[in-house]
Order: structure tokens, then sequence, then C-alpha cells
């Protein structure tokens, strides 16, 4: 009896893993055109190399040959504002490349208040390691010193995340090709309504709730949390300052952070996203240890518009200050 229900159970297995197989390549095909319900779609953060128009370049794995480019020029690190795409930083990437400077961005998404994991640094470090990676070809930028334009908090974050991966993967030298660094409205203390406003903007909504709560609920949830957080948080610092730096990016910028000694900073007190006595805070600090800051205040321009009020003088500080470090380090 025992011999006749495996000689059984043997004629069935092979349906039974025909029909299993079919089951779970029909789940798959369905769940690569639906998402679960409850998931949000993060996109995966996304680096770009873009070079000076002069530079004719005809194969796809953007390899140079060296009599197109000066290995020892300066490149330019972009990291994009919280909800920032590739199209809004067109018009800064034109200012270097229309002046032979080779630039590479990214846009983290999902901007967030608390300190940031190595994550985004992991996709910053091709640039820094100058190697053939799924980004691209960073080979031939082994030589030249990185010029960091930081735009906003998220973009703070983004430094501060390839911190973390240098610290994960043992290798703090790849800090000092940072020879420079530009700081666009930043850093400073966001508040909460300012905080929620660059989460939600940056961050997918959940696919089943997005129906139901309008971006505007969803700022203004996070805003009263955010401001309850910061009600309880401000004795505590009070007492304890040295837990600043592990619940505030600005704090953890000021003291863990070794920023290169040069520095230009783009704020306005016009601002509506952050203080510009923060950013001025942080700036004395600076030059308190020793470091070479400019600092330009527009007055008159907002959040990471400078460029829109003032084209010209925004222009010209970068520019200036890149061939500061290209004259310096050349």
């Amino acid at each position: 009896m025992y011999e006749l229900q495996m000689l059984a159970t043997r004629r069935l297995l092979p349906k039974l893993v025909a029909v299993t197989s079919s089951s779970t390549a029909a789940t798959s095909s369905s769940g690569s055109q639906k998402r679960n319900y409850f998931t949000r779609h993060v996109p995966e953060p996304k680096m770009q190399i873009h070079l000076p128009k002069s530079q004719d370049v005809t194969v796809d794995s953007i390899v140079l040959s060296d009599n197109h480019h000066d290995e020892k020029k300066p490149v330019v690190l972009m990291i994009g504002w919280a909800g920032a795409n590739p199209k809004h930083i067109d018009k800064y990437i034109k200012i270097y490349n229309d002046e032979g400077y080779r630039v590479v961005s990214l846009c983290p998404p999902c901007y967030h208040y608390s300190i940031p994991n190595s994550r985004v640094g992991f996709y910053i470090s091709p640039l820094f390691r100058a190697v053939d990676s799924k980004a691209g070809d960073f080979r031939s930028f082994s030589q030249c010193p990185i010029v960091v334009h930081s735009f906003s908090m998220n973009g703070v974050r983004g430094l501060i995340s390839f911190w973390k991966w240098t610290e994960a993967e043992e290798k703090p030298e790849l800090r000092g090709r940072i020879k420079g660094i530009i700081f666009d409205s930043a850093p400073s203390r966001p508040y909460g309504k300012q905080d929620a406003t660059a989460m939600v903007i940056s961050t997918p909504p959940i696919d089943a709730l997005e129906r139901w709560i309008s971006e505007q609920t969803r700022i203004s949830m996070l805003t009263w949390y955010l401001n309850l957080r910061a009600t309880l948080q401000i004795p505590l610092l009070a007492v304890v300052p040295f837990l600043r730096s592990f619940m505030s990016i600005y704090y953890y910028l000021q003291t863990h952070i070794t920023l290169p000694r040069d520095q230009l900073y783009l704020y306005s007190k016009a601002d509506t996203m952050i203080k510009a006595k923060h950013v001025e805070k942080f700036i004395n600090k600076q030059k308190e240890k020793g470091n070479s800051v400019t600092a330009i205040d527009f007055v008159d321009s907002d959040h990471v518009a400078h460029i829109r009020t003032h084209p010209e003088e925004y222009r010209s500080a970068c520019l200036n200050f890149v061939r500061h470090i290209e004259a310096t380090f050349h």
C-alpha cells in the first residue's frame, strides 16, 4: 500500500511542479505590472556625467581619450535639493559646461530630517574611486580635484551620507579629494513645516493612501509631528548639548564633518525654507576654524532660486570659486 502511495506521489509531482512554476510566473508577471497595494515606488539615485559641448563623445561608456580633456581640471559634483529632478539642475550644469568643466550630478530622493545612512554615499562613491561602474566610467576622473555644489539640506544629507560610506568602507582618504564646496541655500536648521514640505515633495506616497490623503494633508500631519518632536527636544538639548549632533543634520555637519578649506555660501534672507541666521552662524564657525569662506547674501531671492533672481552674480560667484580651486590645485 505504501509503495502504491509513493508511486502516485511520483506521478503527481511533475504536474504539481509545473502548476506551481506556472503560478509563480503568473504572479511574478502580475507583480511586475502592479506593485503591492501598501508599497511606494522610490526611484534609485542615478549619477549622471555631463560633458562640455566641445568634447565630442562617440562611445556609450563615456570614456574620453587623453586629448579631449585635462584630467587635473576640477570636476563639479552637484547634489540636488529635495524633490529636484535632473531637468531642474540643467541651468546650473550649463554654468560649468560652458566654461569647459565636467559635471557629475545626483538628485537623492526621499529627504528626511534624521542623520542619513551610507546609501546615497554608495551611489556617489564611483566618482571618488574613479572606477568603471553601472553609473558610468569614472576612470578619467582619478586625478582631478572635486568641487561639491550642494543644494539645500538634501545636498547636505548627500555629503554626510558619503562621509558615512567612507567610514563603513574604511576609505577616509577619499574625502580629501574634495577641494572646495559650494552651499546653495544651506546649511540651516529647518523648522517643522519646512522639513515636512521637503519630505513630502521628495517622497512618493504609499499607493493605497494616495487617493485618500492629499499632499497638503501629508504636509500638515508631518508638520504637527515635527513641531511636537521639536518641543520635546529643545529642553533636552539645552541640558545635554552634545546630543544635538545625533538629532540634527545641521549640528552633525558642524561637528562631525571636516569640510575643505575653501567654501562658498550662497543664501538669502528672503528664503522661506531656511533661516539665514543659521547659515551665518555656521559660516562664523567655519571662519573660527581658519577656513577660507566667501559668503553672498542675495537678500531678495527665494530657496534655491538665487540663479533666477541674480543670474549673472550667481554665475560669476560659482565660476570664480572653481577657477580659484583650479589655480590652487592644478
